[in-house]
């Protein structure tokens, strides 16, 4: 029968059969792929039968592929615990693991979300963690990286590579609860980090969309039908989605919608893709990174903060014991510091940051931060005592300085009880007074403030010279209601307590008298919606009462007492007299429990809701800064990076619009002429707002409910610090950096009895600008030194030893050699090793046979 001779109806039917037959069939025929796979662990969630159950599904599906995410720390438990199911499951790995049914795909210590720590913490998570693996599994390759939160950061791809991995997936498609990569490209590209190291990965594809059915996923969960022919029609070879299952869940295989769907391990994918795809170039960014989490929420901040100051003090610490191993012969306590880093890495563990109420009362993970930061701490602080001698009669003040470079800056010291009411007055080695100021503290304790010039990596020492006079009492300092106007040699500033204690002037004195405050603004004035009152507050609406309540040779410090909506606060502005840092401190006293954010979440809070009222940082309280006649550009620090921001504001309130808005140690807003900026610091890591009306601020607090339908609340009263840096040029002239490492490394001053033979000794010094000590260790009696080009070009700079080396060699981050380096010779005798560095980059030099 002729196909013209049929009627209307049946030649429709045949057409679409033939549509189906002839178009759709074909896509359908085609093979996709899944990554399927287990995250978890010991302290997140991994069920005593989980190494048996994994044996016997893998047994039964012999199809079937699994990509691991476990913390390390795991088989420490299991392999007791579960002794016989965990020693079966090490005998089935040993045996396919090598055939790519089995893979370890992210061997850091605790999953963290990397955007939100140090980067010499992100290389501790690997390094350390890698090691725990292979204690249990020798013949476990790490050559994917891969993970089921978004535990991303820009700079990975260098130290992906350093630890020999050779791809990456970038998307996180079953777990975006607490945020998501940009969706770009296709089957594969290059991941190319700040530095320009390259790294071929998986992406978030660019017809990837988020899924309507919920604020957690991504089209690629499940495989669905609709997903993978959008990919075929879009140009994706290969379609590969992705879901790895809580540890615990016992449904084997995670079903793929798709027919026919094989399943992979991600090093099998990629290296079965390679050469059959032509990967894009993608300059991945800080802010391809949407960071969904509860900033501003009180349980958030404290850990933010808490990790911050272990981070900080453990990386002192290491250097301080480094310096004791090379200038005393000590040993090097290197159990102690992978403990002190084991509580650390805990700390950061990705569930801390997005589900800190878990868990029972006592003993959920914000309980648990406490406990592990406080670990961290001890350790690290017995480290940097154990270089004082104990005596009871001290005479002189040790400084160390852990940056490369010189420093002439303030230092801080506690007094002893017997030396507190005396005066006391400090002296350089040649007996000169240098400059000091005696302080006492909420706690009681008297603290000596000098000004200190130290080499770089090393200590000076300084005279101590007490006398049996007491002390004048202080002046009585009276809170003021009148304008108090500070003169420094930085700065002339006018702080009025009419408009709630806040800067209504601040004028530049070293570049071009230049007023930062714009007129009729308040600068470092607090703001937020309180929406059980339905209105905005802020502190400039009142009338603080506000003093000088110290003043003298090394800074003059400002009080300010007023209160938001009925909560009383206080801020502490400390102008310096010889550095241009303006430090803040920040203490809210909350009565009751307000609520602080765009409006009230609803009890019956819903996921698939991708509105969220603690998303809206311009409602929460935050700290203003409305700076003159600055200019809109934004850069921001990260984890061996600098990002200049892309966005014309922060400001988003749905899950499909989140924006980075994360300060990691600073941000800096800067003019389109790049001849000024101000940075602002913060001690922990939080978001930051830059909208039309407001160039910057910083998030302090919100209340209400958040994710999984939390009552985020108020705990105990509220301490931050933050900072401001004017400076000249851009954030890299104005040497924004080093003014950040010098806040969070500051030095460290000990009593000691003595002076010794070398009032003075310095192990290194680098020369010219740009250059960060990242970490200093000792590896089996070989001296390790990272060193990071915080500048965004490539550097060839000097670094001078002050000792004796018998090698000078550049190592990756498994501590394989690179190359050889040939020191040279000062006229005076001291060893120069030149290197280069591109921009953002980090090299890894281990010295043999270290003399001094």
């Amino acid at each position: 029968m002729a196909f013209g001779n049929l009627n209307r109806k049946y030649r429709l039917s045949i057409f679409i059969l033939l549509y189906v037959l002839i178009v759709k069939a074909p896509a359908l025929s085609q093979t996709a792929w899944f990554a399927d796979g287990y995250h978890g662990g010991v302290y997140g969630h991994y069920p005593q039968w989980q190494a048996r159950f994994m044996v016997e599904q893998l047994e039964k599906h012999p199809h079937w592929a699994i990509n691991l995410e476990i913390e390390p720390e795991t088989w420490d438990t299991i392999s007791v615990t579960d002794a016989e199911n965990f020693k079966a499951f090490q005998a089935y790995f040993e045996k396919e693991g090598t055939s790519g049914r089995i893979e370890f795909v992210n061997p850091t210590w605790s999953q963290p979300y990397c955007y939100n720590i140090l980067g010499e913490s992100i290389i501790r998570q690997f390094h350390y963690g890698m090691a725990k693996t292979r204690e249990y599994f020798p013949g476990a390759s790490f050559l994917t990286y891969a993970v089921e939160e978004p535990c991303f950061t820009s700079s990975l791809p260098q130290i992906l590579q350093g630890f020999g991995f050779q791809y990456a997936v970038l998307r996180n498609p079953n777990t975006c609860w607490g945020g998501y990569t940009s969706a770009f490209g296709k089957d594969l590209v290059n991941w190319i980090g700040p530095d320009g190291t390259s790294i071929p990965a998986v992406p978030r594809y660019a017809i990837e969309e988020l899924s309507t059915e919920s604020t957690w996923q991504t089209e690629s969960w499940t495989n669905s039908n609709r997903f993978i022919e959008k990919c075929f029609a879009n140009g994706i070879q290969y379609p590969v989605g992705m879901c790895f299952q809580d540890a615990g869940w016992n449904g084997g295989p995670w079903g793929s919608e798709y027919k026919p769907t094989h399943y992979t391990t991600w090093t099998n994918y990629c290296e079965m893709i390679k050469g059959k795809v032509e990967p894009e170039d993608w300059h991945f960014t800080q802010e391809d990174i949407k960071p969904g989490l509860v900033w501003g929420a009180q349980v958030m901040q404290e850990i933010a903060r808490q990790v911050r100051v272990s981070e900080n003090l453990l990386v002192t610490a290491e250097k301080m014991a480094a310096m004791d191993y090379l200038f005393n012969r000590e040993s090097w306590p290197e159990k102690d510091f992978a403990e002190a880093w084991r509580t650390l890495m805990l700390a950061q563990h990705h569930d801390c940051w997005i589900v800190p109420y878990n868990g029972r009362p006592g003993d959920t993970w914000a309980d648990k931060v406490v406990r592990w930061t406080d670990a961290t701490n001890q350790i690290a602080s017995d480290k940097i005592s154990n270089l004082f001698d104990g005596t009871d009669n001290p005479a002189y003040i040790r400084v160390y300085n852990t940056l490369g470079s010189g420093r002439k800056e303030e230092v801080t010291l506690i007094l002893p009880k017997d030396i507190r009411g005396r005066e006391v007055a400090v002296l350089n080695i040649q007996g000169e007074p240098v400059p000091h100021q005696l302080s006492e503290d909420a706690n009681g304790d008297v603290k000596l403030f000098f000004e200190a010039s130290v080499p770089g990596m090393g200590y000076a020492t300084y005279r101590l010279i007490c006398s049996d006079k007491k002390l004048l009492s202080e002046r009585d300092t009276k809170l003021s209601s009148e304008k108090l106007t500070i003169e420094t040699d930085y700065y002339s500033v006018i702080v009025d307590p009419a408009h709630g204690g806040t800067i209504t002037s601040l004028i530049d004195k070293k570049n071009g008298n230049r007023q930062l405050v714009q007129s009729g603004k308040y600068l470092n004035d607090l703001r937020g919606f309180f929406y059980q009152e339905d209105r905005f507050h802020q502190g400039s609406e009142n009338r603080a009462m506000a003093s000088i309540i110290e003043e003298g040779e090394i800074f003059t410090r400002i009080k300010v007492e007023n209160q938001i909506a009925g909560h009383s606060y206080s801020k502490l502005i400390t102008f310096y007299k010889n550095n241009p840092r303006i430090d803040f401190a920040l203490h809210i006293d909350w009565n009751g429990q307000p609520g602080i954010g765009a409006y009230d979440q609803s009890d019956d809070y819903e996921a698939t809701d991708r509105n969220k009222a603690f998303y809206n940082d311009d409602y929460k309280l935050h700290l203003r800064f409305p700076f003159n006649d600055i200019g809109r550009k934004i850069y921001k620090n990260a984890p061996f990076d600098v990002t200049e921001s892309q966005l014309d504001n922060t400001l988003y309130s749905s899950w499909d619009s989140i924006k980075h808005n994360v300060i990691l140690n600073w941000v800096d807003i800067t003019g389109r002429e790049r001849d000024y900026g101000v940075a602002l610091f913060s001690d922990h890591t939080t978001s930051y707002l830059q909208s039309d009306s407001l160039p910057l601020g910083l998030t302090v607090q919100y209340t209400g409910r958040a994710l999984w339908g939390r009552n985020y609340r108020i705990h105990r009263p509220t301490d931050i610090r933050y900072a401001l840096l004017p400076h000249s040029g851009d954030w890299e002239r104005g040497e924004v950096e080093k003014a950040s490492g010098q806040w969070n490394e500051p030095m460290v001053a000990q009593l000691t009895s003595s002076s010794t033979e070398l009032p003075e000794r310095s192990i290194l010094e680098t020369v010219g600008d740009n250059l960060e000590i990242s970490s200093m260790t000792v590896e089996s009696g070989h001296l390790l030194i990272r060193i990071y080009n915080t500048s965004s070009r490539e550097i060839l700079r000097e670094v001078i030893w002050n000792s004796s080396v018998g090698k000078i060699e550049q190592v990756d981050l498994k501590g394989d050699l690179i190359r050889e380096l040939s020191p040279a010779y000062k006229a005076d005798g001291r060893l120069i090793t030149k290197i280069t560095i591109p921009q953002f980059g980090f090299v890894t030099l281990r010295l043999i046979d270290v003399q001094i």
